[in-house]
């Protein structure tokens, strides 16, 4: 034939009314099979993962980690890879990419609550709340996102600590196909930020009858309520014509710490004390001269008291709306023509405490007392503090692919777009509000005028909007053969740029916030270029070698080479031994032409010796000489790439097509990590952070982002699979994935000790696993995570004394487990109910910091019931 399309038309006209049909499974390889009945809605699908007695449409085949298409016999890749089906989205009971990617283990989550206000709760300044995920506890930065193995724009708004960050908002759950995470290095097929590996998002595509689904959960208690509902459609027309459209709405009620009892400073039922902060004034020493109690910080006792996180969002306020089309076509034989148009509108408010401070009276104000140094004082007047952000995101993927010969070739031309806008009320203009105090018009805790609070707390607004636009092309197909089978090679070429125009408020710019840290303007757009080629080997009948080069060029950086060898052998039938090795090259982004986030405030430290004269010095008989500077923070243009490592080795069980259980080692070294540093860590290996006045003296430390870290991480995963089926009971089917961080060695900067962070404050350990039981009409799901537990403080610190008399300087892990259980009552009508957290667990958390909860792990809804109605037309 002359090519695919006319041999799979010729095929099909050949086998009509035989009951059997022809599969494409590889390049001009077809597969002969029995035809499957058509589904119904009432038919129980396979579930995910597991081998079925029907057989299965395999269709067009896409591996994640590989530019060249094919379908392994065996299921098993070179790379260990996790795949999550659509049957297995629909059992988790979740509505949301980011709750469904952070439960899996080795996934670390990043909660937008805690990216608002840059990783850390002491921050007030909430900012750039996007949701997403990473692996291996290396960041955002190691972890690379693909939708239809296509980069993205990051989120429009710069994360000081976390850098560009993917929002997972914006990808909607219910337009999702399955996901694919490959594990370890892969900057040799992707480039950039594949260093600890990648997630390739697939949307769906493929037509389908009109579908409808409504979904409505909350507590038991009536609260954090959610709603989704999604339209999906398809339909195809002539020669391999499809088209797929889809709609979602998604709304999150929200929910803040008053809501729940453990979301507290006070930690007395955890026997750690009361950690809340007491307001009033105070000496120099630190000494309670006078309580300020409003009646907002009075607790049932009447004791002046101000607890911060009861004010907190756990979960934002969210309101988002998604459009989706996907169009093929085919263009005459032997060219395709594949569109896609993603349009996400998102908003999303969360709320922080009251504004508060320690504040300097002067002893000409009406609220002065005599012996008072400061005012430690929070701005009830004003209110809480609230952030709301307004998120929309395009997607346009646009090309043509077809077939030379025995080559597949493709062409691609893409438009990524984020734009956010984030507005804050409730923080304070410090000029103002000392002009205020000096004049003696604002009155501590008394009656201001409104256009006074105006003044002293206006909104602030700011905008960014990130791109990335993309063309590539690229060709694959037969090399040679060998003896072991036929040798596949694939080549392509991408030309890419990404801008980032980042605007925030005028007063962050002036730095005229109080306690926020200073916010820079970026205007700057990049361009960069990769040159890849791919080569998969059958040297031997059993043994399988794929090797991978890639040459990545970004503007300003030059260029770097990235090889990957991958190895697979099939030992015996039964059993596989696979192994990768790679290289990692990442160079800054857009995103990292900015400062940390520092809040600006005088601060001792110890003298050091490069310090020499410091204008601001006190000399104690006990503690030695100190020094009283301005902590600020500052850019470092002149940035280098990060470079790494990887390799993995592990082994694959399969003695029946029904079981599998596989075991993976890896390690991921990363070097000449972006990380902050200060001469106050290391005078004389940082004198650009010393800041001097003009005649020599030192007056302030600045912080910056420097190539300094490196860091070496080393682990296991694991995982199993097993169904079975009976005649009277139905089928059942057993899997879990787990990980364990063996080591997480850590050296910030050149000259300080190697730490092993593995275990603190990130679970060293966690798992999934679900037991699946179809009978009839019916399937269950029984799902079981597992997080391990966390030591409270960091390996080059002491555990806190008050953990340490009270034994719990651990916090213990923890399980959770949910139920799904779905009918199907007709061909049309499929109704579910998800049962998530079944046993109310609530979290737990010794360390003091995180006021009874971590955002990384836990979930603070509690026991949570979902509901679910499809209807297939």
């Amino acid at each position: 034939m002359s090519n695919a399309r006319t041999a799979a038309a010729a095929l099909a006209t050949m086998l009509e009314g035989t009951g059997l049909r022809a599969v494409e499974v590889a390049d001009g390889t077809f597969v002969v099979e029995n035809v499957p009945p058509k589904p119904r809605l009432g038919d129980a699908a396979p579930r995910a993962g597991f081998a079925d007695d029907r057989p299965v449409d395999v269709g067009p085949v896409t591996v994640t980690g590989t530019h060249i298409p094919r379908m392994p016999v065996d299921g098993i890749e070179a790379s260990p890879m996790t795949r999550i089906t659509r049957e297995q989205i629909e059992a988790s009971g979740h509505l949301t990419l980011f709750e469904l990617l952070r439960e899996q283990p080795g996934m670390m989550g990043h909660h937008p609550v805690e990216v608002a206000v840059e990783g850390g709760s002491s921050t007030q300044q909430p900012f750039a709340s996007a949701a997403t995920t990473s692996l291996y506890a290396l960041g955002p930065r190691a972890t690379l996102f693909l939708v239809d193995g296509q980069r993205l724009a990051n989120y429009g708004l710069v994360s000081a600590d976390l850098g560009g960050l993917t929002d997972l908002a914006s990808i909607p759950l219910s337009i999702v196909d399955r996901i694919e995470i490959i594990r370890g290095g892969a900057s040799a097929i992707y480039g950039a930020d594949a260093m600890a590996g990648v997630v390739n998002i697939i949307l769906r595509k493929d037509a389908e009858a009109p579908t409808v689904v409504v979904r409505r959960g909350g507590t038991g208690t009536g609260d954090a309520e959610q709603t989704q509902a999604s339209v999906t459609v398809g339909r195809t027309w002539g020669a391999g014509g499809d088209l797929f459209l889809g709609a979602e709405y998604f709304r999150n009620e929200g929910l803040v710490g008053e809501q729940r009892s453990w979301r507290t400073r006070d930690l007395r039922h955890l026997r750690l004390g009361d950690w809340r902060y007491r307001l009033g004034y105070r000496t120099a020493t630190g000494r309670l001269l006078q309580r300020y109690c409003p009646d907002a910080s009075s607790d049932s006792q009447g004791s002046c008291v101000f607890d911060p996180p009861r004010y907190e969002s756990l979960e934002p306020e969210t309101e988002r709306g998604s459009l989706y089309a996907s169009v093929r076509a085919p263009v005459g034989e032997r060219v395709e023509w594949q569109t896609s148009l993603r349009v996400t509108r998102a908003e999303q408010t969360l709320w922080r405490a009251p504004f508060h401070a320690s504040v300097l009276v002067p002893s000409t104000h009406p609220d002065w007392i005599a012996g008072m140094e400061r005012l430690d004082y929070a701005f009830f007047d004003i209110g809480p503090i609230r952030n709301e952000t307004n998120a929309t995101t395009w997607d346009f993927a646009t090309g043509l692919s077809g077939w030379l010969g025995e080559w597949q070739w493709h062409t691609t031309a893409a438009h990524h777009r984020n734009a956010v806008t984030s507005q804050i009320d409730g923080l304070v203009r410090e000029t103002v509000f000392v002009d205020a105090v000096y004049d003696n018009r604002y009155r501590f805790g008394g009656e201001n005028p409104p256009e006074l609070l105006a003044a002293i707390s206006p909104a602030l607004t700011t905008r960014g909007t990130s791109t990335f636009e993309q063309v590539g092309l690229g060709a694959n197909g037969p090399a040679w053969t060998m003896r072991g089978g036929q040798a596949k090679f694939a080549t392509g070429l991408e030309v890419f740029r990404d801008g980032l125009e980042h605007r925030p408020d005028a007063l962050m710019l002036e730095h005229d916030v109080a306690l926020g840290p200073q916010k820079i303007r970026i205007d700057e757009h990049r361009a960069g270029a990769a040159l890849y080629g791919e080569l998969s080997v059958p040297l031997v009948p059993r043994l399988q070698a794929d090797l991978a080069l890639r040459l990545d060029y970004r503007e300003g950086y030059g260029s770097r080479w990235s090889p990957k060898l991958g190895l697979k052998w099939n030992v015996v039938d039964a059993l596989t031994l696979r192994g990768t090795l790679a290289t990692g090259y990442r160079a800054p982004t857009l995103f990292e032409l900015r400062r940390p986030g520092v809040e600006e405030n005088y601060d001792s430290f110890a003298h050091q010796p490069e310090f020499g004269e410091c204008r601001d010095e006190v000399n104690d008989p006990d503690l030695g000489r100190y020094c009283l500077l301005l902590r600020g923070a500052t850019e470092n243009p002149d940035l280098e790439p990060e470079t790494s490592s990887s390799q993995t080795l592990g082994v694959v069980w399969t003695p029946t097509e029904r079981f599998l259980m596989s075991l993976d080692y890896f390690r991921i070294s990363r070097h000449d990590e972006i990380l902050p540093v200060s001469g106050a860590d290391d005078a004389a290996a940082f004198p650009r952070s010393l800041v001097r006045d003009g005649a020599g003296r030192l007056v302030g430390i600045n912080d910056y982002y420097e190539n300094v870290g490196d860091s070496d991480l080393r682990g296991f995963e694991a995982e199993l699979r097993y169904q079975w089926q009976t005649r009277a009971l139905g089928r059942f089917g057993v899997r879990g994935s787990t990980y364990f961080l063996d080591r997480l060695e850590r050296r910030r900067f050149p000259g300080a000790p190697t730490l092993d962070h593995a275990g603190y404050r990130v679970p060293r350990h966690s798992l999934l696993g679900a037991v699946d039981w179809t009978i009839g009409k019916w399937t269950h799901t029984l799902n079981w995570r597992r997080a391990g537990s966390v030591r409270v403080h960091a390996p080059d610190q002491p555990c806190l004394w008050k953990n340490v008399e009270q034994g719990r300087c651990v916090t213990p892990g923890f399980s959770l487990f949910d139920l799904d259980m779905a009918y199907v009552a007709s061909p049309q009508w499929r109704y579910s109910l998800h049962l998530r957290n079944l046993f109310g667990h609530d979290p737990v958390s010794y360390d003091v910091a995180q006021a009874g909860f971590d955002f990384a792990t836990d979930d603070p809804r509690g026991r949570y019931y979902l509901l679910s109605a499809m209807y297939r037309f």
